[in-house]
């Protein structure tokens, strides 16, 4: 097999890291690298189960994405998916990771295995306060049906799927540059769904704007030709109305400043060799009692 390569690249995940926190920015893509080998020390073998450690709103989001594209992918094959079989796969799944983590299932394989960090950290909230958090899901999923997008999939030639949720690359300007567009729909043009359990930011125009950039790549668009749509599932008005893209160059001058940036704190490009002096902490020490790196963090 052949032996995986440490080199920089870029996601809109790594850059929010890399602004919020470089000291997490290093234990997470640094720190944790070959912490899944047998042979790894002690200090790189924890750093990579805290990178895979998941609080319990990404987990909600993660479970609501993947019954998102297990839909998509049903009606592809011909199998349209009823609601209340959609929520039973969905409570199907938030049963058994929750097992995975409570029973601790992740010291095997941290990567396929969840690690909630309420469990990790002993922070596990009261019932209510869970259920509350958990119904997101079932809300989440009534609004794909109740939106209009389910009907949108019901009808929908399978051949103007682009993509569904799927991690996927392409190369900017020499950099290795990450994107994963939940729904790609391709049809005189271009529309990018996102799907979003959590609260808005100003940033989901941004983080689209860049999955712009992937798709005049990937796929030759236009750019004039490319809708993005943010859907914020947990809202009680669930809209599916395209909002305005970032200019394509001002988002291409984002990406190559972040990049810049990034190469500034390493000792070697080439070998992609960080330097720590540089990683310090966040000056925002709220931040800190959620980060899942507190337990290696000094």
């Amino acid at each position: 097999m052949k032996k995986l390569k440490r080199e920089l690249s870029w996601s809109f995940s790594r850059d929010r890291l890399f602004k919020e926190c470089r000291r997490e920015y290093y234990y997470y893509y640094y720190a944790s690298w070959e912490g899944w080998e047998k042979k790894a020390d002690e200090f790189t073998r924890r750093a990579y189960i805290l990178k895979n450690v998941r609080n319990i709103d990404a987990w909600i989001g993660d479970i609501v994405h993947q019954i998102i594209k297990w839909i998509i992918e049903s009606k592809l094959s011909g199998k349209d998916v009823a609601l209340e079989a959609a929520i039973k796969r969905a409570k199907g799944l938030l049963m058994k990771t929750w097992e995975q983590s409570r029973t601790k299932m992740w010291v095997a394989n941290p990567k396929y295995n969840l690690n909630l960090f309420e469990h990790y950290y002993r922070r596990e909230p009261a019932r209510e306060k869970l259920s509350l958090k958990l119904q997101k899901v079932t809300k989440s999923i009534r609004n794909i049906y109740d939106t209009g997008l389910f009907q949108l999939l019901i009808d929908l030639p399978a051949n103007n799927i682009l993509r569904i949720d799927e991690l996927d690359s392409f190369d900017f300007e020499g950099i290795k540059t990450f994107a994963i567009p939940d729904f790609a729909l391709g049809n005189d043009g271009c529309t990018l769904y996102d799907w979003k359990t959590g609260k808005r930011s100003d940033r989901d125009v941004l983080q689209l704007s860049c999955y712009v950039l992937y798709a005049i790549y990937k796929w030759g668009v236009p750019h004039d030709r490319i809708k993005i749509v943010p859907v914020y599932l947990t809202e009680e008005v669930v809209s599916l109305n395209s909002v305005e893209v970032i200019s394509i160059d001002d988002v291409r001058n984002y990406i190559r400043k972040s990049i810049k940036d990034m190469k500034e704190i390493l000792l070697d490009v080439d070998a992609n060799n960080i330097d720590f002096e540089h990683c310090s902490k966040t000056n925002n020490t709220w931040r800190c009692k959620n980060c899942k790196f507190q337990e290696i963090c000094k």
